[in-house]
C-alpha cells in the first residue's frame, strides 16, 4: 500500500536488482519478438517463392531479401507453348459442344477439326528445331484467332444439325 501511495505521488522506488531483471526481461522479449517476426518473414518469402514457381512466375518481388536458402529459377523453355495449348483445348471443347447442341453440322465440325489439325501440325513443325520463335508464335496465334472466328461463325449461322429420327 505504501508503494501505491508513493507511485501516485510520482516517486519511484529504485531497486537496482529489479531494474536489471526488468531490462533483461525486456531484452529477452524484444529478441523473441524479432525472432518470431523474422521467422514469419522467412515463411512468407518461402510461400511466395513456392506459389510463384507453381504459377510459372519466377520474377522476385522487391521485398524479397537474399537468404542462405536461395533457389535458382527454372530455365524458361523456349519450346513451350502453354497459351496455344490452352486455346486449342478451348476450341476443341467449343467444337464438341457445338456438335452436341446441334449448332454445328457434321460437315462444319469436320472442316473445323481439320483446321485445328493443321494448326497442331504447324505448331509441331515450329517446335521441330527446338525453339518456337516470335514469328512462329505470331503466325500460330493468327491462325488460332481465325479458327476461333470460324467456330463462332459456323455455330451461329442458320444451319442446324438435323435431329436423329426415331426408329419405328
Amino acid at each position: 500500500m505504501f508503494r501505491n501511495i508513493l507511485d501516485a505521488a510520482g516517486f519511484k522506488i529504485v531497486h537496482p536488482e529489479r531494474e536489471v531483471r526488468e531490462s533483461r526481461a525486456e531484452e529477452t522479449m524484444k529478441s523473441r519478438i524479432v525472432s518470431v517476426l523474422g521467422a514469419c518473414a522467412l515463411a512468407a518469402c518461402l510461400a511466395w517463392t513456392a506459389a510463384a514457381q507453381q504459377s510459372g512466375n519466377t520474377t522476385p518481388s522487391p521485398t524479397t531479401t537474399q537468404s542462405t536458402t536461395q533457389t535458382t529459377p527454372p530455365a524458361k523453355n523456349p519450346n513451350a507453348t502453354p497459351v496455344i495449348n490452352e486455346r486449342q483445348k478451348n476450341q476443341k471443347a467449343r467444337i464438341k459442344e457445338g456438335v452436341k447442341s446441334g449448332e454445328l453440322t457434321k460437315h462444319e465440325a469436320k472442316k473445323l477439326r481439320k483446321e485445328e489439325k493443321e494448326i497442331r501440325e504447324e505448331k509441331k513443325a515450329a517446335k521441330a528445331d527446338g525453339t518456337v520463335t516470335k514469328e512462329e508464335r505470331k503466325e500460330i496465334r493468327k491462325d488460332e484467332r481465325k479458327a476461333s472466328r470460324d467456330i463462332a461463325k459456323q455455330k451461329h449461322d442458320a444451319q442446324k444439325r438435323p435431329k436423329a429420327r426415331k426408329k419405328p
